[in-house]
Parts: structure tokens; C-alpha cells; sequence
């Protein structure tokens, strides 16, 4: 090595230390606006990636790809209701579901609506279904008694 190089190598060596590629438009991964927005349409229950990536361009001028808007989500744990449910342990998903019923003693929520009051409450997304079948469980009386079958028939007598 006579040419007067060192032998040691570098130790970090980063091609691209600014972290500007060909995604000009895409925000960085701490953009705490990202996640502001992604937390805002889980609210809005809006879970599809192709939906939110559309949202982020007409709302607020951010261009960010789906793959982008989905791997985003997951490093912020942020999923639908179908995975969420299947992560929680059975007793925290029961007992979201008996606060809201016990919020309700005149028994006339369905499963939609409690579903809908336990993501507003908690941020939490179950499905309608896990609600459904724990509502039948708990209170099956309560369930029967709300049947909308009844209402219906009702409804139509009165309109003839």
C-alpha cells in the first residue's frame, strides 16, 4: 500500500445521508403528521390502504403509494377490526363489549351500533360479528327482545 491509502476502511458509510430518493413527494417515516392522519381514519373506521392513500393526496396534498400507506399502518399498529380482534384476549374484547351493554339498559343497541361506540370510546375496532355472538352470550334475552324482524312487521302493519 505505497499509494498512500489507509488501510482502514470507514467505518459508516451512507450513500444517501439527506434520505432523498425518487419519492420526493413521500413524507419520512417520523412525520408526525403521517401518523396524526393515519390515527384520524382509523376513527373514521376507513381501513382500505387504496382509500387512504386517495384521502392523503385530496385532503392534504400528500402522495404516498399504497404499499407505503399499509406498511405505515402496521409499524404504527394500526389494523382493522378482523386483526385486532384475533390479537386481543378474549377477556379485554368481553369486557368492552359488557361496558357498552351496561352503558345501555333499555337494550335497544345492536351490534353495529356498540361496535361503533366502542371505537369512538377506546380507538379499538372488533368485528360485528365477535360483538353479535357475545351480546347473545351475555344477554340473550336482552338480544331477542331488540329483534328487528318484530320492528319490521310492526312498521308494515301500521303503514297498511
Amino acid at each position: 500500500m505505497d499509494s498512500g491509502e489507509s488501510s482502514q476502511t470507514p467505518k459508516s458509510h451512507v450513500r444517501n445521508p439527506e434520505g432523498k430518493n425518487q419519492h420526493k413527494d413521500c413524507p419520512p417515516k417520523n412525520d408526525p403528521r403521517i401518523t396524526q392522519f393515519l390515527y384520524e381514519y382509523q376513527r373514521r373506521e376507513i381501513f382500505d390502504k387504496r382509500e387512504i392513500s386517495r384521502l392523503l393526496l385530496s385532503e392534504h396534498g400528500i402522495k404516498m403509494s399504497e404499499s407505503s400507506v399499509a406498511r405505515r399502518r402496521r409499524s404504527l399498529g394500526i389494523y382493522a377490526s378482523g386483526v385486532t380482534t384475533r390479537q386481543l384476549p378474549d377477556n379485554v374484547k368481553r369486557q368492552l363489549v359488557l361496558n357498552q351493554m351496561a352503558k345501555d339498559p333499555t337494550k335497544k343497541l345492536g351490534p353495529r351500533m356498540i361496535k361503533q361506540l366502542i371505537a369512538r370510546e377506546t380507538g379499538i375496532h372488533l368485528t360485528r360479528d365477535y360483538i353479535r355472538n357475545e351480546m347473545l352470550v351475555q344477554d340473550p334475552l336482552g338480544f331477542t327482545s331488540r329483534d328487528t324482524s318484530l320492528k319490521r312487521t310492526q312498521q308494515e302493519s301500521i303503514l297498511q
